[in-house]
């Protein structure tokens, strides 16, 4: 019986070894042979990366050039509306401003911080449009007003004087004002004619203005064509 399990585990044995050195050989046998198809697939998906990867940065390309040109159009937009106007005279901050297109001058002199005291807006048109380049000037009360043409050579004037400055000026009733918009009548002579004419009872002739202190032949000459007696 001994002989007997002897052989039986001397078999199970050998069964053992023989399925071990079957399982060994196998595990260190050649590798199978890999087809250059098998790369094919790997190649075509790297391929589609680069692909994605170029596109999405050509896509990035245009999208920062269309930004630039965006910004670009909107700078010029904005020299478009914006126009720049210089102010002086009777205003709190006079000087150089920068101003919305067809703005008109009582914007501008808004933006100026406003007219002084002295101002005299009564001589000016205040709902003119303005241009680039403009200058307007807010003259002061008593001040002799003229006007002035726009810099782009339009005959439409930025600041107009008073409307009785282009008509005959009747001494017999003008005010200080208006005797100072003739030619060489400036504050002292205008007193000068108003106190004539109060004394007098008015001028009987136009050339009777040259009974009034500082006025000549000379300087009646000079707008003797914009005055009258009635």
């Amino acid at each position: 019986m001994k002989n007997k399990e002897k052989i039986i585990g001397s078999i199970v044995i050998l069964c053992i070894s023989i399925v071990f050195i079957i399982a060994g050989y196998k595990m260190s046998g050649p590798k199978e042979s890999v087809n250059a198809t098998d790369y094919k697939d790997i190649f075509v998906e790297t391929d589609k990366t680069s692909e994605n990867k170029d596109a999405k940065g050509v896509a990035a390309t245009k999208s920062n050039i269309a930004i630039k040109s965006n910004t670009a159009v909107s700078s010029n937009v904005v020299e478009d509306i914006n126009i720049k106007v210089d102010i002086k005279g009777a205003v709190n901050n006079p000087g150089v401003y920068e101003i919305k297109k067809e703005s008109r001058v009582i914007d501008l002199i808004k933006l100026a911080g406003g007219p002084t005291p002295e101002a005299d807006l009564g001589v000016t048109n205040l709902s003119i449009k303005l241009n680039d380049e403009d200058c307007v000037e807010i003259h002061k009360k008593g001040e002799v007003v003229k006007t002035q043409i726009p810099p782009n050579n339009t005959s439409k004037p930025i600041v107009s004087s008073s409307p009785k400055n282009n008509a005959i000026v009747n001494i017999n009733t003008a005010n200080k004002e208006e005797l100072m918009t003739l030619t060489g009548i400036g504050d002292v002579k205008a007193d000068g004619i108003i106190k004539y004419r109060e004394e007098n009872g008015g001028f009987k002739s136009v050339e009777e203005l040259t009974k009034v202190d500082g006025i000549g032949e000379k300087t009646l000459s000079k707008f003797i064509d914009k005055v009258d007696i009635k």
